[in-house]
């Protein structure tokens, strides 16, 4: 049983990663916005921050084993979300502590990728280089960091079932699926939590 913090816990992919860290028994801290954004649970407690706020996360992660990030923006339009709350959670977290962000696959395609997978891409790359800019800082972050941290970049999300089964991708560096359950997704970064070849490098995923 772990101490686990989740940023961004009210979002469809967050309260699917409270659900499954309260299955598995772990006292989690569920990082809201609004108090009474969930029922009472036993293991759950909430902290109400802003964690795109610079010092709204201080003194506040410490204790965790680990903290995940669920962190994400509205819209296509330029963003911070990522960079300044990745900021904020480093800066609150003590030296070494674990750290896992969801990012996306679409950050980067691997050189092994077919022309249509690669065009297809180039595409979403120009829809999306807003978020796609500001996931890049937030990984460059983590780079710098004294944590051990893991950038985690899932394909497109659904709600379908899991899998039970993931396609995952360590350093990011082989061609995955084309969606990916949020349930997976939520039961692989419990996962990589305890797993050291994870650390320090970007893992791909897709169900």
């Amino acid at each position: 049983m772990a101490a686990i913090a989740v940023v961004g816990a009210t979002g469809r992919t967050g309260r699917v990663i409270i659900d499954r860290a309260l299955a598995r028994g772990h006292r989690v801290t569920a990082i809201v916005r609004s108090a009474g954004s969930f029922a009472p649970a036993p293991g759950l407690t909430e902290i109400v921050a802003d964690p795109t706020a610079p010092g709204s996360l201080a003194g506040r992660l410490g204790e965790q084993d680990a903290v995940i990030s669920a962190l994400g923006a509205v819209g296509r339009g330029p963003t911070t979300v990522y960079s300044a709350g990745t900021t904020e959670i480093i800066s609150a977290m003590g030296s070494g502590g674990r750290l896992l962000v969801i990012s996306s696959a679409g950050l980067a395609v691997p050189a092994a990728a077919g022309t249509v997978t690669k065009v297809f891409a180039a595409a979403l790359h120009r829809i999306m280089r807003h978020t796609y800019a500001d996931m890049a800082t937030m990984e460059r972050l983590l780079a710098d960091s004294d944590l051990r941290w893991t950038p985690v970049r899932p394909t497109r999300l659904t709600d379908d079932p899991a899998t039970g089964n993931p396609r995952i991708s360590l350093g990011a560096t082989a061609q995955v699926g084309p969606r990916t359950s949020r349930t997976d997704l939520a039961t692989y970064l419990l996962d990589a939590i305890d797993d050291p070849r994870t650390e320090h490098t970007a893992v791909a995923i897709s169900s």
